[in-house]
């Protein structure tokens, strides 16, 4: 009777230290053993009730960790806090099966087969985090444990190659090799050492290419190869966006910002997404007050705004990123590629027909077709909007398009003081990392700030407060990265080795080595 609660207990374990390993708790060493106790619970357990200790694990893991939404959605999505809980249970639930299924199939497929499970766990995690992160519409990469890296700059250098998903490969390989180190260490020293020896060398080569990478992308001190960015954050209430009665105010603050940065004689300025309340290039007096701005203080103006277009006898709205050059003229425009569910548009609405929308707009949003690259002071940027850049193959088509740098513009008002604002604005350090280029990031209420090529951040400004921060960055002027070139190869190449690896385990086979 004792002994019967004990898988449970082991499998909370696990979900708690992934927890602690994100922002804004950032014990990130957890993660190299944070499975462990997973893995001791399945021992000896049917696929099924393993399954059952990996949804445990999975609920515990992304219930807490994500309990940020409850903010968003009944702040600003006006559900009752009985329902809000409910979206946030089946948000968990959804991702606690990708974890239940991976445990249902390592035990399934390895059994008792050491060999096989060091090599299937990180494959079949790779796989499966993959595919929960890259759907078209519904895709969620957030909490992926590669992420969980972002300020152990040696281990994310090797994303230039493989992707953000390659760290996770890591995370997954160092925790198997260590519990089957453990697991076989008395029994059968032999194997726990070839284990451990294979597990420590794959780290070492790891951390040593990391290390070495780093250095060739540390900012550059030439001025001739720097860019200077002001990133303004207004600081502006949610319920303060689309009121009319705040307009002027709104409008008087970005001026303000823009004038003290412009004392900085910075070459680009950036304001956060959605930072004009009123539809840009339709609006004559706001769009004016842009384009004298940027000519009184001669420099170009980068800004989120609302667009809208009639087709086909039906308004579309979209959430667009606009450049003003220095001299008031309006350059190109971005249209958001990838969605925000349920803030932008509502999936499964006849379903879901009680949920409304947090966007104060009316109609689902467009979505635009073409990754935009902007000219600005003799280099390319390539813009994402909030939500965009947690999604890796997505921000990489703007590099691929020429970008020398990306600048992500957001609206994170949404998540309140919680850590999603943290944990957003980390992502960014992958995505640093895949293109060898630095982001700056402009967002409303926080964080803004700078990333560079090596995924370091820096000039990071706090939470709900106004600022007009400067900062530099070097452009990246060299070749594409694999991962920029070639995309997901990595993710692939474990997706095959998925399905083949269970071809490899001979019937009754209890040890693979």
């Amino acid at each position: 009777m004792l002994k019967e609660p004990r898988p449970f207990l082991l499998a909370a374990i696990s979900g708690i230290l992934l927890v602690l390993i994100f922002p804004r708790f950032n014990f990130e060493p957890l993660v190299w053993f944070a499975f462990i106790p997973l893995f001791a619970a399945l021992e000896a357990k049917t696929p099924q009730r393993s399954a059952l200790l990996g949804f445990i694990t999975g609920m515990i893991f992304y219930t807490w960790g994500l309990n940020w939404i409850n903010n968003t959605l009944i702040n600003y999505g006006n559900l009752p806090p009985v329902v809000s809980f409910m979206v946030l249970g089946l948000l968990s639930a959804y991702l606690s099966f990708y974890t239940a299924l991976f445990c249902y199939l390592v035990r399934r497929v390895c059994k008792e087969n050491r060999g096989l499970f060091f090599l299937f766990a990180p494959v079949l995690w790779t796989s499966l985090e993959y595919l929960r992160s890259t759907h078209s519409e519904f895709g969620f990469s957030w909490l992926g444990l590669g992420y969980s890296q972002f300020k152990t700059l040696p281990v994310i250098q090797m994303a230039e190659i493989t992707g953000v998903y390659g760290v996770s490969w890591l995370i997954m390989l160092v925790n198997a090799g260590l519990y089957l180190a453990w697991k076989t260490w008395r029994q059968e020293p032999n194997m726990g050492v070839r284990f451990l020896s294979v597990t420590v060398l794959v780290f070492a080569c790891w951390w040593g290419y990391g290390s070495v990478t780093m250095n060739r992308y540390t900012p550059g001190t030439e001025k001739n190869s720097t860019l200077t960015v002001a990133l303004l954050q207004g600081n502006i209430e949610q319920h303060m966006k689309w009121n009319p009665v705040f307009q002027k105010l709104v409008l008087r603050k970005y001026r303000e910002l823009t004038l003290t940065a412009a004392q900085s004689k910075p070459q680009l300025i950036v304001w956060p997404e959605t930072a004009l309340p009123f539809y840009y290039n339709q609006h004559a007096v706001g769009t004016k007050f842009v384009n004298d701005l940027a000519r009184q203080t001669q420099t170009p103006i980068l800004f989120g705004s609302p667009h809208k277009e009639n087709r086909d006898g039906r308004t579309i709205h979209y959430n667009s990123a606009y450049l003003v050059s220095e001299t008031g003229d309006t350059q190109k425009r971005y249209d958001k590629i990838h969605l925000v569910p349920f803030g932008e548009f509502v999936p499964f609405r006849k379903l879901l027909f009680f949920v409304e929308k947090m966007v104060e707009m009316i109609g689902d949003f467009g979505r635009g077709e073409e990754a935009t690259v902007f000219d600005v002071a003799g280099y390319r940027a390539g813009v994402s909007i909030c939500y965009e850049m947690i999604f890796p193959d997505l921000i990489r088509q703007a590099v691929k398009n020429g970008a020398n740098f990306l600048v992500n513009i957001t609206n994170d008002a949404w998540f309140g003081k919680s850590p999603a604002s943290y944990q957003h604005m980390s992502m960014g350090a992958l995505r640093a990392v895949e293109n060898r280029v630095p982001i700056v990031r402009a967002a409303n209420t926080g964080v803004s700030g700078t990333i560079d090529a090596n995924g370091a951040l820096r000039d990071e400004t706090q939470l709900f407060v106004e600022a007009a921060q400067i900062t530099q960055i070097t452009p990246s002027k060299g070749k594409l990265t694999f991962y920029t070139a070639y995309g997901d190869v990595f993710s692939w190449l474990c997706l095959v080795l998925t399905l083949l690896l269970p071809f490899t385990a001979r019937p009754n086979q209890r040890d693979a080595g």
